[in-house]
């Protein structure tokens, strides 16, 4: 019997227009009547994926930053993996080794080293050619640069930065010249091996602690409320997914729109986000406390 289930969000949850349908969101009310423990496990920090939830009225826990942070439903955070602040000065001189613009992610907030008209050239050059539909949701690429700007802190000096942002959960970087970032992380292995860099479609790469990925998340949580891996059901549909949904014994299920790696690796396979895919499988679990494939 399913006594767990874990979800990602952006893709899998929430449809194209990054929102839960109503059929989701009775399908949720009712896991959790049923005593079922849910889990989000996102990539999101803790506000967006709060307020996402907060719309519908749908209180859980959450684990956000694709696994660095987990908070009870109450907002309390019990469980964090932080980059060291001491490897943080070594690891942005190899950015600007390869003249590679970065963000820096903290609990607080995102914080980037440097103006914000360099910031706003990055986001137009290097991060909007790669924007999904899921991404802009309802926005239009300006509309979400100028939203991103909104949300962002500026620093003249990593000093001051550091004094403000001491729980950094990772540091990532988008770029057209996927050659330049796949130097950048094989040389970030090589210089910081206690580290997890992870490099996403050659486009994308994040460096974070070695216990900030959603399958580390996932045990943890498991363990500390007890709760058996056999009776676990990951749903998921993007790489950031994997280290979670190829966890021994969990029941795992892939979205309709999950990218081909995480279609080879999961048990089970449902309908896309579009198509209501998350909601089918939670009905299923209370129908028969046990996903099929669709």
């Amino acid at each position: 019997m399913i006594q767990f289930i874990v979800s990602d969000l952006d893709g899998t949850l929430l449809n194209e227009k990054r929102q839960l349908s109503k059929r989701t969101i009775a399908a949720i009310r009712r896991v959790q009547e049923n005593k079922i423990r849910l889990l989000i496990n996102t990539e999101l920090d803790y506000l967006e994926a709060r307020n996402v939830l907060d719309r519908a009225d749908i209180h859980c826990d959450i684990a956000c930053f694709g696994g660095a942070c987990i908070f009870r439903s109450n907002g309390e955070k019990y469980h964090a993996a932080y980059l060291p602040l001491k490897t943080v000065p070594e690891m942005l001189r190899l950015f600007g080794k390869h003249r590679t613009f970065y963000e820096i992610h903290s609990t607080k907030g995102l914080c980037v080293l440097g103006t914000k008209e360099g910031y706003t050239n990055y986001l137009e050059k290097e991060v909007a050619p790669f924007l999904t539909q899921e991404e802009l949701s309802t926005l239009s690429v300006s509309e979400w640069i100028q939203r991103r700007i909104s949300q962002t802190q500026f620093y003249d000096t990593g000093k001051q930065l550091f004094e403000e942002h001491s729980e950094i959960i990772k540091i990532s970087s988008r770029s057209k010249d996927s050659e330049k970032l796949s130097n950048l992380a094989q040389e970030l292995q090589c210089q910081v091996p206690e580290f997890v860099v992870s490099n996403f479609d050659g486009c994308r790469i994040d460096v974070t602690a070695a216990e900030a990925l959603k399958g580390a998340a996932l045990k943890y949580y498991a363990e500390s409320h007890q709760l058996s891996l056999k009776e676990t059901l990951v749903i998921g549909d993007s790489e950031n997914d994997y280290s979670m949904l190829a966890l021994p014994y969990v029941e795992s299920v892939a979205m309709g729109n999950a990218d081909p790696v995480i279609q080879e690796i999961c048990l089970h396979h449902t309908a896309s986000n579009t198509e209501d895919g998350a909601a089918l499988v939670l009905e299923q679990v209370l129908s028969r406390n046990m996903p099929e494939p669709i």
